[in-house]
């Protein structure tokens, strides 16, 4: 897939009209097989475009988010741009990047200010045939200095959310794995850039045929739990080949870890109805022991599974298993950051 840069002194008019933000550091969310971005505020953008740079490396993607703060994928968007299948806006095939060398956004679009909901994380942007060739970051006007001198302002609590009682004990699992366990700095940009590629052949024609010629199949070591004992086991898993070796790294640190954690079931790829918006189409996913680690709406209503139970159930994944340190090292989601709790899901 081809890219094309935008910077400061090359912005050029586009037929798109729209106020453009620059999302702060965050995650990529799904939640009902909608992608979705937050914010490390916990605030996230929505009614427009956003540059983000998902992968860290400097580089940032615009997207474009309706009204409940889905990311649109594969179609035109309302102010008639293209977006590709990850939701990247595309000209001419080539999807559009910015190069984060400072404040402000360049974007398809004219001036303006889109923020993102919740306390202070908006910038104003002007795109590229807007009204100037730059932007400013957050400043007074919108709020982004109430936030950060709330936070200069006070001693930082890195477990805040342990006394937080509005939080779901999922809630807290997943804010306690990013502040302690996920690795910000994980991903190795060489194997982003071979799964890009692969997603992209995979995006061209999406099909279970497509998919299936870029996946492989990876032994790994496990733990099995036999009449109370735990042995030494192997099992397999699918994924896209860019990460089978990282898979591998993986389970083996999981394996080699002192908890010995029990694996009674694994899933990686197979091709969902609804594709690619979802992880485990691309081989992007993996699920761990689905029955005791389940899939729960914020009712509790259980989807997938049967219940969550760390410290008690041995398949269960805890805040502190080595599963979570695993694949909090090399960078991965977990599904307890999802609104539909998924604990035994883990995604690239």
């Amino acid at each position: 897939m081809r890219k094309q840069t935008w910077k400061a002194a090359a912005a050029t008019a586009v037929f798109c009209s729209l106020s453009v933000m620059t999302a702060f550091a965050g995650t990529w969310r799904i939640d009902g097989g909608n992608r979705w971005y937050q914010n490390d505020d916990g605030t996230y953008p929505k009614n427009g475009w956003a540059w983000i740079d998902g992968d860290g490396d400097g580089v940032s993607e615009c997207y474009y988010f309706d009204e409940n703060g889905y990311a649109l994928i594969d179609t035109v968007t309302p102010d008639g741009c293209q977006v590709n299948a990850m939701g990247a806006w595309v000209q001419d095939g080539e999807v559009q990047t910015r190069i984060e060398s400072g404040s402000g956004a360049y974007g398809p679009g004219g001036s303006g200010n889109t923020g993102s909901t919740g306390s202070g994380s908006t910038g104003s942007g002007y795109g590229p045939g807007g009204a100037g060739d730059s932007g400013t970051g957050g400043s007074n006007s919108d709020g982004s200095d109430d936030f950060y001198s709330w936070l200069w302002g006070y001693e930082y609590d890195p477990n805040w959310y342990l006394y937080d009682e509005t939080l779901s004990e999922g809630d807290k699992a997943y804010y306690h794995y990013q502040a302690n366990y996920y690795n910000w700095e994980g991903k190795s940009m060489d194997t982003y850039q071979k799964v890009e590629e692969q997603f992209s052949r995979i995006a061209e024609n999406p099909s279970a045929e497509t998919a299936a010629q870029e996946m492989v199949w990876v032994e790994i070591p496990v733990w099995r739990l036999v009449n109370g004992q735990k042995v030494a086991d192997t099992d397999r898993v699918q994924v896209l080949s860019s990460i089978a070796d990282e898979v591998k790294a993986i389970f083996t640190e999981i394996y080699n870890g002192p908890e010995q954690f029990p694996i009674n079931s694994i899933g990686g790829y197979p091709w969902r109805s609804n594709g690619l918006n979802s992880y485990h189409s691309s081989g992007l996913a993996i699920d761990i022991n689905p029955d005791q680690n389940p899939q729960v709406r914020e009712d509790g209503t259980v989807l997938v599974g049967s219940k969550w139970e760390p410290g008690v159930n041995p398949y269960s994944i805890s805040q502190d298993s080595d599963v979570v340190k695993a694949f909090g090292k090399y960078g991965w989601n977990w599904g307890a950051a999802f609104t539909t709790k998924d604990y035994m899901h883990f995604e690239y």
